[in-house]
Order: structure tokens, then C-alpha cells, then sequence
């Protein structure tokens, strides 16, 4: 019995010896990090690493797929079909792939390893290595947000004959025309069925279907509010605010799957693009990823520099792996890697992104046309409101739909209030002894070239092209007006082919406290196209942050409003589509800024860009937006 005993014992220890000599051969192929225990998550996920030659699996607990649909054979299939094809196209993954944490952590020969470093991650994002569960398996927010439950309970999809066809589709007008006109100043209706590839009827909703009313001879166009029916059916009601021959147009502008797409790559990964930091000092350099939040491949949590205090927002990075070199003290810039070559995504899921990039609009065909008469009193036109837009609630903008106002002759045109007629004179009245502070991103610079345009002023701090996220300050001396850009640490956090120092981003909470409480202020806030890429937990912490520093300003300085530009819809076709989730984010604005007081106005650009077909993520209409705001809060000091 002991003898048997001995080889009992012997036999275990060669069993540990050889399984751990396993785990430290392949180690590189799958790490974990899980600081949750089991019970604080529902469901437990057998994930086999996809690249090993055997066929080994462990158990963990993955958090960010609690309450999805996420299963763990769809992560494992489009693992494994992301590797092949990378590998088919590009040999180098092959390797990148077997040991894919020497991809995202240094590994190079030397001290000075920063510019190696960016490449090897580089190749690894084109490679689609993150395969890594201290990436995958935290949630990037506890809980699932009302549509990443919606979108996320979908199954992916294989068969792009699923989606719905705008060529298949159908748009109906519900309002009676039994005597082929409608009069001007009533309401319209319409009910859009969807059919998918196969002439199905859809049967539940989360597309996104958008309609809108056109006079192109007039320069006149109106969008509608869409209701989703939840049945595959939609339903779009507007005014109709001017007379004459009116043209339907309708688009599904983002199918249901699409959002899926995303928020699945969100909720997994935490971003669509990757970002690195350089550290740097006398003795070497080394470059590591990172993420406004804490998870990143190759890194477990206490591997991760914490950087938030110098950057302002949340900001975590890899820490160097030269410990005796350096340390996260020496943080010195940003810098985006190449947007990735591939996700783990279903055949079908890349074409429909292919699709989305090539292919928009998606125009449901139909031949409605609407004889608009003018009212009993031969009005062509809605009358404008007799209530200036100056003496306007700003907190009802909060309320505006997208029918609540319209282009004729190519002006917009509000159905709320009555707007003044917007120009160089009229603008430098307004902003005469008035600092305009212009927070946010390339889509604020663009309202800020407007701006010193009409009013003629002197640059102070030029427009450089050095770093185009760098600030900008014009003045006008004769009237005590002052104009100044600040680019936001958020959302900000590096460029592609450009490494960002720190010293050219600002707070923009940082920013807003330091406005003074007396004198005249116009602040001018705008985030979008930077916040997109990322799991929208990130901008909702970013804008709460932003909302408290809004209050504190409120309080201290009296003379101070503020105009918060909302995201905008478009049919671009650039790659990923920045603008796709905006939705989403419009709704975390809306909520987010919403009862800030008469002084804090919500300049809706949605419905206008709709109206406009807009098809820029930087819209030509933006000086559409500049009149707009500028009516409503000139006048009010």
C-alpha cells in the first residue's frame, strides 16, 4: 500500500509539473485577469483559445456578457475565422497570433524601443490579435444600457438575406388624400413596412429608418419623427409647412445588425481603435497601449498605469515593461494605431460593415407625391411665431423634435420661435465685450472658423498645422470681443501618423472652471465623432463630469450661456462609419444636459442634417448651426 501510495504521489507532481511547463509555453496565447467572482455575474463561459494546436479549454467568468446574447461559440467561431483569414492575407500573422502578448508589450533589444514597439502593436491590430480575456471579459458598465440589451439579445448574423431591403421595402401615406392634396399647416402621415433579401415581412424593429419631405424647386425640405412600431412596421408623421409639390424620401440608415456589429465590438473590446502612450525619458523610450478604461491586451490590471490625473479624464496605459528605465511617470504623448484590418466578425457582419461604407444610402423606393395647397388665406408659407427666439426658454430646446423646424429658400426656418436675420453686423452687436469659448472637436473648429470669419477679428493664437489639435484665439479688439478654441483631453486622446504631446489638450471641466464669476461669456460645447469609437460608458462619465462643471458655472457667473451642439446624422461613407451610434449618444446628451436652467441651450442638429441629406461628418450646413444658436442667445445679456 505504501509503495502504491508513492507512485500515486509521483504521479501527481509529474502531472503538475507537465501542465504547468503547458500553461508557460502557451502563455502568451491565453492570459486571464478576473477580479469578479462568480457570483457577482450571471453565467459561467467555457472558452477554448482559439490558435492552440490542442484542444485545451478553461472556465472563466466573463462579466461583459451578463445579460447578452454573447455566446461563447459566436466569440470562439469569429476568433477562429479572423485568424484565418489574416493569416491567409498577411503570413506575418501567423506568428503574431501564436504569441500575440509580445505584440502589445516590448519585447525589443535595447532602451530606446518606443517607435519598434508602435509598429509590432500596429501589426498586431491588423492582425486582429486581442484575443485576450483582461481585454474580453471585464464589462465596461455593470449594467447593459436599455439598447446594448435590445441589440445585443440578437443573434449575429450569417446570411446577409436577413437584413432588411430597402429595395424590398415599402412606404405608404396614411393621411387621406382622397382628393389628391393636402392643405398647408397640416399634419401628414406615413407607415414604412420592412421586407428582408428574401421578401419576408420583418416582424420585430431596431433599424433605423429616417423619412423626410423635399421641394427642391423651393429649396425646401422637412424631416419627420419616426416611431418604431417594434413590429418590422415604422411610423412618420411631420407638418407641412410650406405649399406646393412635395417629394417622400425615406432610407433604412443603419440596419438593426449594424448596431449589433458595434455594440458588440464595444462591449467586448471597449473601442474600435486602439490607442498607445510614449513614455520617454533620458535613459529610453517604450511604447504600450491604451484605453480610457483599465482593460488592455497583454496587460493585467497591476500592470497598468493609472493616468488620469494627467490627462484630465480617465486614461489608463500599459506600464513599461523596462521597470528599471522606466516608469508611468514618464507619460510624455499620445498616439492612434492604425484602425484594425479585421474584427473577429462573421463573413456576413463584414459585408454588411462593407456594405454601410459603400453602399449608403439605402433609399426606400416610392412615388409619393403630395400636392401641398396654400391655406384660405393664399399663405404659401407657415407664418413664423410671433415669440422671438431670443426671449425663447432655452430649457424647451431640450424638448425640440425633429419636425420642429425646416429649410425654405435654403434657411432654416424654426416653428418655436422667430429667428433674426444672422450676420456680420448682428454678430459683432451680440458679442460685443463678450470672451466665446469653443470647447470640442474638429466639427468645433469648424464653428469657430465661421464665427471669426463674420465677425472679422485678429488671430492671437494662430490656426496651426503642425498639430491641428492645438488651441486657436482670435480677437477683436474694437469691440473687447475675444474668441478662443481649446481642444478637450476628451475626446482627444491621439491621432493616427501623429504623436500628441500633453500640453496641447485642455479639460474641458478644467476649462469651464476657470471662467471667472463676472464678465460676459458665450461657451460653445461639442463632442462626437472622438466619443463614437468607444463603449459609450466613457462619454456618459465624460458629460456627467462635464454637467457638474456646467452647474458650478451657472452658480458663480450670471452673465455666462451656453450652447451644447448635439450630435448630427449623415450618410458617410467613410471607413467604420464614425457616425452610426450617434443615436445613442444624442439620447445620453439629451438626458445628460437636460434641466440645466434658461441659460444652457440644446442646439439639435439632427433633424437638420436629415432635412439637408447630409452625407459630411463635417456638414456643410454647419454655418446653419452658427445662425441657429446665435438667434436664439444674442439678445439675452
Amino acid at each position: 500500500m505504501r509503495a502504491r501510495e508513492q507512485r500515486l504521489y509521483s504521479l501527481v507532481i509529474a502531472t503538475f509539473v507537465v501542465l504547468t511547463l503547458f500553461l508557460y509555453r502557451y502563455h502568451d496565447t491565453f492570459h486571464f485577469h478576473i477580479t469578479s467572482t462568480p457570483s457577482d455575474f450571471q453565467g459561467v463561459y467555457e472558452f477554448k483559445p482559439p490558435f492552440l494546436s490542442r484542444n485545451i479549454s478553461y472556465t472563466v467568468v466573463w462579466p461583459s456578457l451578463a445579460g447578452t446574447g454573447i455566446t461563447q461559440a459566436e466569440i470562439e467561431d469569429k476568433f477562429n475565422r479572423c485568424t484565418k483569414v489574416s493569416v491567409s492575407r498577411y503570413d506575418e500573422c501567423r506568428h503574431v497570433h501564436a504569441r500575440s502578448s509580445s505584440y502589445w508589450r516590448s519585447v525589443s533589444k535595447g532602451s530606446w524601443t518606443a517607435d519598434e514597439d508602435f509598429k509590432r502593436m500596429n501589426l498586431a491590430s491588423e492582425c486582429c490579435a486581442f484575443n485576450h480575456t483582461e481585454l474580453m471579459a471585464p464589462a465596461p458598465r455593470s449594467e447593459l444600457y436599455p439598447w446594448e440589451r435590445e441589440y445585443l439579445s440578437l443573434p449575429p448574423l450569417y446570411n446577409l438575406s436577413d437584413i432588411a431591403s430597402a429595395d424590398r421595402s415599402v412606404i405608404d401615406l396614411l393621411t387621406d388624400t382622397s382628393d389628391g392634396s393636402l392643405t398647408m399647416g397640416s399634419d401628414v402621415q406615413f407607415k414604412i413596412l420592412l421586407f428582408n433579401g428574401r421578401g419576408e415581412r420583418k416582424t420585430s424593429g431596431g433599424d433605423s429608418v429616417w423619412v423626410w419631405l423635399v421641394s427642391n424647386e423651393l429649396g425646401a425640405s422637412i424631416a419627420a419623427d419616426v416611431v418604431d412600431n417594434k413590429d418590422g412596421s415604422y411610423t412618420a408623421s411631420t407638418i407641412l409647412p410650406w405649399s406646393g409639390r412635395v417629394q417622400v424620401k425615406a432610407t433604412i440608415s443603419h440596419h438593426r445588425e449594424l448596431f449589433r456589429i458595434n455594440l458588440y465590438i464595444q462591449r467586448l473590446f471597449t473601442t474600435s481603435h486602439w490607442f498607445t502612450a510614449k513614455f520617454k525619458n533620458n535613459a529610453g523610450s517604450e511604447t504600450t497601449p491604451c484605453s480610457p478604461l483599465p482593460f488592455l491586451p497583454g496587460f493585467p490590471e497591476p500592470e497598468v498605469c493609472n493616468l488620469t490625473d494627467v490627462n484630465g479624464f480617465p486614461w489608463f496605459c500599459g506600464k513599461p515593461v523596462k521597470k528599471d528605465l522606466l516608469n508611468c511617470s514618464d507619460f510624455v504623448s499620445s498616439k492612434k494605431l492604425n484602425s484594425p484590418g479585421y474584427y473577429p466578425l462573421t463573413e456576413a457582419e463584414e459585408e454588411l460593415i462593407l456594405m454601410s461604407e459603400t453602399k449608403r444610402p439605402f433609399m426606400i423606393p416610392n412615388n409619393i407625391a403630395i400636392s401641398v395647397l396654400p391655406a384660405q388665406n393664399d399663405t404659401q408659407l407657415i407664418p413664423q411665431p410671433e415669440l422671438p427666439c431670443s426671449k425663447r426658454n432655452l430649457s424647451f430646446t431640450f424638448e425640440d423634435i425633429n419636425s420642429s423646424g425646416f429649410f425654405y429658400n435654403k434657411t432654416w426656418r424654426s416653428l418655436a420661435c422667430q429667428l433674426p436675420q444672422v450676420d456680420r453686423e448682428f454678430l459683432r452687436t451680440c458679442l460685443n465685450n463678450t470672451q466665446m469659448i469653443i470647447i470640442g472637436d474638429s466639427n468645433s473648429i469648424r464653428q469657430m472658423d465661421i464665427i471669426t470669419k463674420m465677425v472679422g477679428c485678429t488671430e492671437k493664437i494662430k490656426k496651426t498645422q503642425v498639430t491641428w489639435h492645438a488651441p486657436w484665439w482670435c480677437d477683436v479688439d474694437s469691440l473687447g470681443l475675444s474668441i478662443k478654441y481649446y481642444p478637450p483631453k476628451m475626446p482627444f486622446y491621439g491621432s493616427m501618423g501623429e504623436d500628441l504631446p500633453n500640453h496641447v489638450l485642455y479639460s474641458s471641466v478644467s476649462q469651464l472652471d476657470a471662467i471667472p464669476a463676472d464678465g460676459k461669456y458665450l461657451v460653445h460645447l461639442h463632442h462626437l465623432l472622438h466619443l463614437v469609437p468607444f463603449h459609450l460608458s466613457i462619454a456618459e462619465h465624460r458629460l456627467r463630469l462635464i454637467r457638474k462643471a456646467i452647474e458650478r458655472l451657472m452658480a458663480r457667473n450670471p452673465h455666462v450661456v451656453l450652447v451644447y451642439q448635439s450630435a448630427f446624422t449623415s450618410f458617410d461613407k467613410g471607413i467604420k462609419n464614425k457616425p452610426k451610434i450617434s443615436y445613442f449618444l444624442l439620447k445620453l446628451q439629451r438626458e445628460i444636459f437636460r434641466d440645466l436652467g434658461d441659460r444652457v441651450m440644446f442646439m439639435f442638429t439632427w433633424p437638420m442634417t436629415i432635412a439637408a441629406e447630409n452625407s459630411d461628418r463635417h456638414p456643410t450646413i454647419a454655418n446653419k448651426f452658427t445662425k441657429f444658436y446665435m438667434g436664439h442667445v444674442c439678445g439675452r445679456w
